[in-house]
């Protein structure tokens, strides 16, 4: 907070042109101005999470405050450090109010490289049904591939080694969910849904 000293002199001129003189001091405070911070823009690889917002995501205004992330299409986020996990480059755009309802923006670009791997052609790899509710499908004719399935904040639930056609039951708590597929010199990452 800045802190600004104001005096202020009152003349009270008084009968018979006698005067008085008081002197009243008082200090007011005034905030520094709301500015929301988003973070660094950010390279990764497809499949990889990152973390949004910076440490802190606000300052200056008035406290709490509120966030509001907006990828583009859809407002995903009221948390001020978010993780995502995007499938192509995206910007982000981190909305801040204040306990007074003041707004602050800012945004940071997240970019997808290219590791040079190879991605599994859409005929190659299916899984099924997307949405899910009880169980799904990974069908891929390959022996020994890797698939890990993590959680929409990055967390690993479970990595198995597979040969061709499996089935598995879905994970309980019903979201978003990515699996990172590999064989040989392949992979691939694909969000599956889960439902009730």
């Amino acid at each position: 907070m800045e802190k600004k000293l104001f005096t202020i002199t009152l003349l009270l001129f008084g009968f018979l042109l006698a005067h008085a003189q008081t002197i009243i001091t008082f200090t007011a405070s005034q905030s520094n101005e709301l500015e929301a911070k988003s973070g660094n823009d950010a390279e990764i690889t497809s499949g990889e999470f990152v973390m949004l917002g910076a440490t802190p995501s606000a300052t200056g205004g008035t406290a709490p405050y509120s966030y509001s992330w907006n990828d583009g299409n859809i407002e995903f986020s009221s948390e001020s450090n978010p993780s995502v996990s995007p499938d192509e480059t995206t910007t982000y755009t981190l909305l801040v109010t204040d306990n007074r309802t003041c707004t602050a923006r800012d945004m940071l670009t997240i970019n997808i490289s290219l590791t040079g791997v190879n991605n599994f052609k859409e005929d190659e790899l299916r899984i099924y049904p997307n949405p899910a509710s009880d169980r799904f499908t990974i069908d891929y004719r390959e022996a020994n591939y890797t698939i890990s399935l993590f959680d929409d904040n990055g967390k690993l639930i479970w990595t198995r080694t597979l040969n061709g056609k499996n089935t598995f039951s879905t994970p309980h708590t019903p979201g978003i969910y990515l699996l990172r597929i590999n064989s040989n010199e392949k992979e691939s990452v694909r969000r599956i849904v889960i439902t009730n």
